[in-house]
């Protein structure tokens, strides 16, 4: 009879704690991934970074940096979506890429002909997107029902430019480039789970800085991401070197 009355007045508490729990972890903010990358066909077939980055869009600059070349080929080709992609869903990815500024789309379409998309969940727990590095391009994945579902089509936008943002990175931005752009951007405040706000590695707060700069929105109100502080000088200010890249 004393288990029985125990059990009676702690199933309500777990109850309760167990819905608490569960509110948690529904409304925690989700982020987007850079996942395990860099990963090169055997003997380099594919071509290791220089100097942080892959590729160059110049015969000039690849042959003194030893990138690969961006062949005319590749800069012509667009996204290529995974065959079980729904003509909805490769809209909606296109879309978000049509509401970044021009200097990024520029830029974006530089590199889009390495780029796979796929439409589902990832890898990752609580990754909303991830952007992996095959050697012959990178594959990228959103989870567009669940960023739907909690952030409407602003964070659609947010998280395929974030994945993006990954994808010029390592592609183009070289390590010179980068160290400026990181500098732009506040360290932050905090260090949740171990890689948000001042936790966050330069991949992510690099990423989180196009997305920002490619919209033109800094995130208010937009609890989504790693929670890196916008760059502390405007938008056009601190993508400026990106512009100049695009246009390259």
């Amino acid at each position: 009879m004393k288990l029985e009355g125990a059990a009676r007045v702690y199933a309500p508490v777990l109850a309760v704690l167990g819905l608490v729990f569960l509110l948690f972890v529904a409304n925690r903010p989700l982020y987007a991934h850079h996942g395990p990358a860099r990963q090169v066909a055997a003997g380099g077939r594919y071509g290791a970074e220089a100097g942080g980055a892959r590729y160059r869009l110049d015969a000039a600059s690849a042959k003194s940096s030893g990138a690969l070349l961006l062949s005319d080929d590749t800069r012509r080709a667009g996204f290529r979506f995974e065959a079980a992609t729904a003509p909805a869903d490769r809209q909606v990815f296109v879309d978000a890429v049509a509401a970044a500024r021009p200097e990024a789309q520029r830029l974006i379409g530089l590199v889009d002909g390495l780029v796979t998309v796929r439409i589902g969940p990832t890898s990752l727990p609580g990754a909303i997107g991830l952007t992996e590095d095959v050697g012959s391009g990178y594959r990228v994945t959103i989870d567009l029902g669940l960023v739907a579902a909690r952030y409407g089509p602003r964070g659609i936008q947010r998280t395929v430019l974030h994945e993006l943002g990954h994808v010029v990175d390592l592609a183009l931005v070289t390590d010179d480039a980068m160290a400026g752009l990181d500098a732009g951007i506040p360290a932050g405040l905090g260090c949740e789970q171990g890689k948000l706000g001042g936790c966050a590695n330069r991949e992510e707060r690099f990423a989180e800085s196009f997305a920002k700069w490619a919209l033109g929105d800094i995130g208010v109100n937009l609890e989504i991401g790693y929670k890196v502080p916008p760059p502390a000088a405007p938008l056009d200010v601190w993508g400026a070197p990106l512009a100049r890249l695009a246009a390259g």
